[in-house]
Formats: structure tokens, sequence, C-alpha cells
């Protein structure tokens, strides 16, 4: 998508980049099979490790029918999107639901993983240099932040990162280049419409991109701009149209994107609901796609009805209850940032990640604005959503290897530093690290 940045005194030629993204590639990969072997993801996969994309595309491979996501037949749903599910019944309906599928779906779902680590070594090489690209691509090569989502399959999570890598990597190129005065960027858009697809918490982004892009314009390409953004939704459109006409056929609603938000809603505010999954996952707060009354109950009433039953008492809930379900918000939103881990040195790895993301994020102004006002952007948009249902580290995984890049941004200046501080004890001599901007980036 561009030249590699120059900005560091020994840049990587083509060759050597080539040359470490593969190895980031295949340690990437290697490492994330055997975590998944050690962790029996290769023989565990009975209906009780089933969720519900995966019910969907066993659905469609046995009955025919995009639904059934709970643990009873239920009849159509809209509760997932559908490109997972269509894949997942793909995988299926060619290697059966059995050890070999699933076999197959965890080592596409590591493939996956460890291509976006690959890829980040060329955008960071790119746009930030190849320092950074040799720190992001070894810290998103070892740092796993969800086990199960990133090497299970069972969620497209690692396909929303490689899709918001992909869309920042070209949002950052049609603004250096100016390349969507020109002409119009159909690829780009497209992208933009399998990614609401594959995702709709990609929406708010969206709007925070279109927003912040009109008032970057100079007042003369603001009214060219308007026109590309028309196109874009338009695009969106086309995207979304067969699903939500199916929708409304099958469901006898317009349901554009998902009909899940009562559910979780209901299922994150109410007497003595907890502010993350695991601990709401249970027989005090039931849930379809475990507890077979709850299922019943979606089959009896519809999954539309349903929802929207469970929305209204959720909304009179938070009502009466204003404090409590401020508290569940404020909790939910530490845990997006600040997540707690498996053990605790999980946590206080997670924890040094976010601290370290935090201050390269200000590093990166320095460095990249583009770059910086594009994960600012994500980082307030996309987690909105997340603030207000239970939360699960799932939620969180696009966005890390943002985190990556920014973590990186502070490792680099923290070892300039010490490399200073020890020329000064050396030389005597005073060195300049105050700033690290490349100018050929610099607005």
């Amino acid at each position: 998508m561009g030249s590699l940045a120059q900005s560091d005194s020994t840049p990587f030629s083509l060759r050597d980049l080539k040359r470490f993204a593969f190895v980031i590639f295949v340690f990437a990969f290697a490492l994330r099979l055997v975590m998944a072997w050690k962790a029996g993801f290769f023989s565990n996969f009975k209906p009780n490790y089933q969720t519900e994309m995966v019910r969907i595309a066993l659905s469609l491979v046995k009955d025919h029918e995009y639904g059934n996501p709970f643990v009873t037949h239920t009849g159509p749903t809209a509760h997932e999107m559908p490109l997972y599910p269509l894949f997942l019944a793909v995988l299926y309906r060619i290697f059966g639901p059995g050890a070999l599928a699933e076999a197959v779906k965890i080592a596409l779902a590591c493939a996956v993983s460890a291509l976006r680590c690959a890829l980040l070594v060329v955008f960071c090489a790119e746009i930030l240099g190849h320092k950074i690209a040799v720190t992001a691509g070894i810290l998103s090569c070892v740092y796993i932040a969800a086990l199960e989502t990133e090497l299970r399959g069972n969620w497209d999570t690692p396909w929303q990162a490689m899709v918001l890598l992909l869309l920042t990597w070209g949002t950052v190129s049609l603004w250096q280049e100016q390349s969507w005065v020109r002409r119009t960027p159909w690829p780009y858009f497209m992208l933009w419409g399998a990614a609401i697809l594959l995702q709709p918490a990609f929406l708010p982004v969206l709007a925070a991109f279109m927003l912040a892009g009109f008032m970057a314009c100079q007042k003369e390409l603001r009214g060219a701009f308007l026109k590309r953004c028309l196109l874009w939704i338009a695009v969106i459109v086309v995207f979304l149209s067969p699903w939500t006409v199916r929708n409304y056929f099958q469901l006898g609603k317009l349901v554009l994107t998902r009909d899940n938000f009562g559910l979780e809603f209901w299922q994150s505010y109410g007497p003595g609901r907890a502010f993350d999954m695991a601990t709401d996952m249970g027989p005090t707060v039931p849930h379809p796609s475990s507890n077979r009354l709850e299922s019943q109950q979606v089959l009896r009433l519809g999954e539309v009805k349903y929802n929207q039953t469970k929305l209204m008492e959720a909304e009179a809930w938070v009502r009466t209850n204003p404090r409590e379900s401020v508290r569940l918000t404020v909790f939910r939103f530490l845990a997006f940032w600040l997540p707690l881990g498996r053990n605790a040195s999980h946590s206080v790895i997670n924890f040094s990640i976010s601290l370290l993301a935090f201050a390269g994020l200000a590093l990166l102004f320095r460095r990249h604005r583009l770059l910086a006002i594009l994960f600012a952007l994500a980082w307030l948009s996309y987690p909105l959503v997340y603030y207000i249902v239970r939360y699960s580290p799932r939620y969180r995984y696009p966005l890390t290897w943002q985190l990556m890049v920014c973590a990186s941004m502070s490792l680099n200046w923290i070892l300039n530093f010490v490399m200073d501080l020890h020329q000064i004890d050396r030389t005597g001599a005073s060195v300049d690290h105050g700033s690290s901007r490349d100018p050929d980036f610099w607005n």
C-alpha cells in the first residue's frame, strides 16, 4: 500500500521485511497450534463447547436452516451475523461435524491470527519504521489475550481483528495519498460493507472516521467528501440488504443487523447481575444457549418478541436502579481497558500492555498524527456497546493489534531513553531524545 517508512537509521529492505514477516507467521502459527493442543481444543468439542455461531452452522448443514443458535430448536434466527456461520457451514459440509472439521477450524483460526501478526509487521514497517515493526511483530506473536477466542475458531473475532487492520491501513493510504479525491475507492467501500456484515460494532467506528474525515477536509473538498460518503453508505446498504430482506421474511421484522440486544441487555442489567459474562452465565441468569427452559421460551414467543420482552424488563430495572446500573457500566469500562487475566501473572501482563499502550498512543501523536487519530477514534467508538453488556475478553480482541503497536512505541521509547543515558554516562555529551517525530508524516 506504500513504500517502507524511512524513519529508522537502518530500515528493512523489502527482502528482509518479507523474511521477518514470514518468520513471525510461522512462529505465531506454530505457537498457537501447540497451545490449542495443550488446552485440549482438538478433543473437547462436545455440545457444551458449541457457540451460537457453531450451532447455526450445524443447523445449516443438518436442517438447511439459518437458525437454532440455542440449546433446543428455536427456528430462524438473526442472533448472529451471517458471514462466519456460513463459512463454518462450508467447513462442516466438507469435513463433517466431527474431529476433522474441528481440527481444520482450529487450524484456520490459528492461521488467521498468525497472518494478522505477519501483516502487522508490514503495516508498521511501511508507516512507522522497522524498529516498531520488529517490536510489534514479536509482541503480537507471543501475546494471546483471549485463548479460546483466538484459537478455538468458534467465533469470528480473529477475522474482525484482521478486517480492522485492513480498514485502518486502507484509511491511512487514502488520506496520505489523497487518492479519494481523484477516484472513488470502491474496494475500500466494499471492505467496509463486508466489515459491517461481519460485525455491526464497526458502525460507530465508521461514523467516527466519516466525521473526522469531514472535519479534516479543506473547505473546497468537503462537498466531494460528502458525495463519497453517500456512495460509501450506499455500498454498505447493498451489502446489508440481502440479510435485512431475509430477516423480514423469516422473522417478520426489519432487522438490519442482529436482534439479540434485548437478551444481552437483560443479561447485563437486573437483580444479582455481575459485570462479566463468566459470573453471569449460570442458573441465576439463564441464557437460552445453555438453559432449556429459556430456549423453549424463545421458540414460544419468537426470537424478536423474546428480545423485545427482555429489553423492556432490563430497561425497567435500569430506571429503578440507576446507581447499580452506573456501577456495572463503570466496572465494564475498567474491565475492557484493564482486563483481569486467567491468573495473577496474566493480569499483570494485561495491565502492563494497556498502560504501555496508553502512553504509546501519546507518542504516536508525535510520530504519525493520522494513525494516532484513527487509533483514538477506534478506541473511543468501537467499545461503546461493550460498556453496557457483560464483559468478555473476546470483545476487546479486535483492538489488540492496535494496543501492540502503541505498546511497541512505549517500549522503543524506553529503550532509546536507556541507551541515551548510557551514552551520556560514557561520553558526557547530552542526547536529544525529546522528539521522535517522522517528518514525512508530521501534519
